[in-house]
Formats: C-alpha cells, structure tokens, sequence
C-alpha cells in the first residue's frame, strides 16, 4: 500500500494505492491559506476538487482516463446537482465513469466533497 501526499497536519493521505492496482481518493476544496473551503459555492469547490484530483493522478502516472468511479457528497443536492453535472460533464467529456451522488451533513461551511477510484492499466 502506498499513501499520497500524507499531511503531518492530517490524521489521513489524500490518496492511497491499493496492490498497486486501484489508486482512491476523497478530496476537499480548503483553501490552505485560510483553512476556510474556496469562494464560489458549489462550482468553484468542485473545480478545486478536479485540480486537485489531476496533480494526484498525475503523481500516481494515471490521468482522468483511468477513473472507474466517483462519489460526490453535496451539502445540498437538490440544489446543487444541476451545477455539479455542468462541471462534471465540462471535467470528464466523453469519459462517462460511475457516479453517484449524495446528499449529507458537510463540515460547517463545505459544500462539495468528492471520493474517486481510479484504475492502473495492466
């Protein structure tokens, strides 16, 4: 098992390698500067998010190609899902992974949190 950018600040890594095989990942828009989630709402976490989620693949060798699925958790879903799918379609293109998305009980002040797994070619 390999950990991915473990923060001694943090009780986790941002991503783990499973058998060299599975790479997964959830990530959060914070604002390291401020520890506060990025301004913006709901669109600008999740573009956060996404460029968070390519310098990791790109650490690990993979790219958004090697994703087989994802799971977003919205602060408020039926709010936000409409403009959650507009970034997520703009990020993924004709990459269409598995998704699901739900609604939960955030961090005071987080809209967006996003897990993923992602794949290792043979």
């Amino acid at each position: 098992m390999q950990f991915i950018r473990s923060n001694p600040d943090f009780p986790f890594s941002s991503a783990v390698i499973h058998g060299g095989k599975v790479l997964e990942t959830v990530l959060t828009a914070i604002d390291p500067r401020s520890g506060l989630p990025v301004e913006g709402g709901p669109e600008a976490e999740l573009r956060d998010i996404f460029r968070q989620l390519d310098e990791i693949l790109a650490e690990a060798g993979l790219s958004k190609k090697n994703l087989c699925s994802a799971r977003i958790y919205l602060q408020d879903v039926n709010r936000d899902v409409g403009v959650i799918n507009k970034v997520w379609t703009e990020y993924m293109g004709s990459h269409p992974c598995n998704r699901r998305c739900y609604g939960v009980d955030l961090q005071v002040g987080m809209l967006v949190e996003a897990g993923f797994v992602a794949e290792f070619p043979e």
